[in-house]
């Protein structure tokens, strides 16, 4: 499952999902089902379509917060990159690890980062998130991200959570550079004054 074009759980996680969904109605102790592949994946799956409920019924049944994808991908960083600060507190909560990476070094704030969800950011650095984590590919910062797709108010959070506006990627370009490039001079200013 790739972060971007996110396929929907298989059908034998839908159908233990309607159970566990029945059986955590009826009581809030846990219910412990079998978990397996199916069921993780409906679980990222439903913190990548912002269904709480959902989340909380899958966590209760037994499935892992942490539980990976073949990409490294965790349901925190699902929930960051569609910007459902709900289920980040939730997860965090339940003992989502913060700074987990992906096979490509990616942390839920770095995904969190390249939309516009400034809360979502600002959650994740209040929880201790690393604002200066790079990926392995590319060595892109949240920052950079942030900047690249001209989302201010991110850049004021990461900013203000001490984001290293000096970090340069494989190819020597930094945040600045980025939002220039992408024509985004609101951020590109912004950078500018705040140095």
């Amino acid at each position: 499952v790739a972060l971007m074009g996110c396929k929907g759980a298989p059908g034998t996680g839908e159908k233990q999902e309607e159970k566990v969904k029945e059986a955590w109605h009826m009581t809030d102790e846990p219910v412990q089902v079998q978990v397996g592949p199916a069921e993780e994946e409906a679980f990222r799956q439903a913190a990548h379509d912002g269904q709480l409920e959902q989340v909380k019924a899958l966590f209760k049944s037994g499935v892992a917060c942490d539980a990976i994808d073949p990409d490294g991908h965790t349901a925190l960083m699902f929930a960051a990159f569609n910007g459902h600060s709900e289920i980040v507190i939730y997860l965090l909560d339940a003992g989502a690890e913060i700074d987990k990476r992906d096979s490509l070094d990616r942390t839920a704030l770095l995904y969190g980062s390249t939309g516009p969800f400034p809360e979502t950011v600002k959650i994740l650095l209040d929880r201790g998130a690393d604002p200066n984590k790079v990926d392995s590919d590319e060595h892109f910062s949240p920052l950079m991200h942030a900047a690249a797709e001209g989302h201010l108010e991110v850049v004021k959070v990461l900013i203000a959570h001490g984001a290293d506006r000096s970090l340069k990627d494989v190819d020597g370009d930094d945040a600045a550079s980025f939002a220039a490039q992408s024509g985004h001079m609101q951020v590109v200013e912004y950078l500018k004054q705040t140095q």
